[in-house]
């Protein structure tokens, strides 16, 4: 980053902390606009965890993430109150780069036999896969 600036800036510590600030408040503020976390919740009877959009389609919970904060938080936080319940969760990969796809953070959760929020549905793995977009589709089968 520094090679091709002038000489001044990589001379001064002060200035080359000022742009390492705001470069990096640059990416935060990128990160936060392209990611995303989506649960998939599976119980042991081998049912997922659905929501329905207000068009009245099944997808998996997804949620926006805030760059400001960290990943892991977000998600916790999100997850215990979509479960209803602490729920120990495990991620399970990182799908796409920061770009205009962005980035999904892809976690698991095991449930339990505890109920949902107000409009979950626990849908069997096999319609799911028919009931799902095809990129909920590709993120159910990754995570296996």
């Amino acid at each position: 980053m520094f090679e091709q600036a002038p000489e001044w800036i990589s001379r001064s510590p002060r200035i080359r902390k000022v742009i390492v600030r705001i470069w990096r408040a640059f990416l935060r503020v990128q990160r936060a606009t392209l990611a995303q976390a989506v649960l998939v919740a599976r119980r042991p009877d081998d049912t997922v965890l659905a929501v329905a959009t207000p068009s009245g389609n099944l997808r998996l919970p997804s949620l926006e993430l805030d760059g400001w904060e960290p990943v892991g938080a977000q998600v916790q936080a999100w997850a215990d109150g979509v479960l209803r319940q602490p729920s120990k969760l495990e991620l399970q990969l990182i799908d796409g780069t920061p770009g205009k796809t962005g980035v999904t953070f892809l976690y698991s959760a095991d449930p339990g036999e505890y109920p949902a929020e107000a409009g979950c549905i626990w849908l069997k793995a096999s319609l799911a896969r028919s009931a799902f977009s095809a990129g909920d589709r590709r993120l159910l089968l990754m995570s296996k």
